[in-house]
């Protein structure tokens, strides 16, 4: 059901018109001039707007300038309604950004064709804005633990990089690793494994400061950015995370499963060149971590 704004000045217009739209299964609200109807549209917010030209306090015409200037409102498809049929007056309201203009005295049949018209169009731009936001999401966040990608974590880290290297500033970069991910896998299967991956994540937001980037690097890895951070700063979020997730029990079909990570943490250097540099130091760290027994933070010296 597609609710319809109806704005004229004439009650008996307004109730005719009523009759028919709801016949045709539409959700119908009034409005007697411009003011009112700019009111009632940022109340109702319609998916279409008939709107009269000649009223009083406000004309259509004004009205609909209104609403197109207005952020919240100017998407939603205007047809005026005129006994003024002369092209310029058509035009002018074209020009504004009306979708459609129907002289009166109309047709309703014509007049239900081109509000259907209207409503499909206005309701094919919002799937694809949808469908944009949808394809937006995928490029910059993991499907699974709907942390940053691989790809976005460069984007925003390499911004961040070059920020911190103009301003002269400190930022660290802390690589993460799920220890014996596999036994996990292998023990409960995919599924808990998955469930461990979204749990990490989750602790991990929980742990970071907003302006923090973390990111899911590829299967089991994760790496966060952190912008205006010191050696110790980063060391004692790492190790913050470290504890909370040794701590952290899921249960998972009516199963216990506890897991560790082993990090590696670095600081920005003055021979980096780019957020490469820093990560590839920071995954060193973080073998020498695994290597070393596992559940540890190693950082620069």
């Amino acid at each position: 059901m597609s609710k319809i704004l109806v704005v004229d000045d004439i009650k008996d217009n307004i109730t005719l018109l009523t009759f028919d739209l709801e016949d045709d299964g539409h959700d119908i609200i009034t409005a007697q001039n411009g003011e009112e109807c700019l009111s009632i549209a940022q109340q109702e917010l319609p998916d279409l707007i008939l709107l009269d030209m000649m009223m009083p306090v406000m004309n259509g015409k004004d009205a609909l300038i209104k609403l197109k200037e207005d952020e919240i409102l100017k998407d939603i498809p205007v047809i005026m309604v005129s006994a003024n049929d002369g092209d310029d007056e058509i035009i002018s309201t074209l020009d504004i950004g009306a979708h459609d203009y129907v002289s009166k005295p109309f047709v309703y049949p014509i007049l239900a064709a081109r509000i259907r018209s209207a409503l499909r169009l206005k309701y094919s731009q919002e799937a694809l804005q949808e469908a944009n936001k949808a394809l937006e999401k995928l490029a910059s966040y993991d499907s699974l633990t709907d942390a940053y990608n691989r790809r976005q974590f460069f984007n925003l880290s390499t911004i961040e990089f070059s920020k911190a290297k103009r301003a002269n500033r400190s930022m660290a970069v802390i690589m993460l690793d799920i220890d014996k991910f596999k036994a996990v896998n292998d023990t409960y299967g995919h599924a808990a494994g998955d469930q461990a991956l979204i749990v990490m994540t989750n602790l991990s937001k929980q742990i970071c400061r907003n302006s923090d980037i973390f990111s899911r690097f590829g299967g089991e890895e994760f790496v966060i950015c952190c912008p205006d951070s010191d050696l110790t700063g980063a060391i004692g979020l790492a190790e913050r995370l470290r504890e909370a997730t040794q701590n952290n029990v899921i249960t998972f079909n009516d199963q216990e499963i506890q897991f560790t990570v082993s990090m590696g943490v670095t600081i920005m250097q003055p021979e980096d060149k780019d957020i490469d540099a820093m990560l590839q130091r920071a995954d060193t760290y973080l073998y020498q971590a695994k290597d070393s027994g596992r559940n540890k933070v190693i950082a620069d010296q």
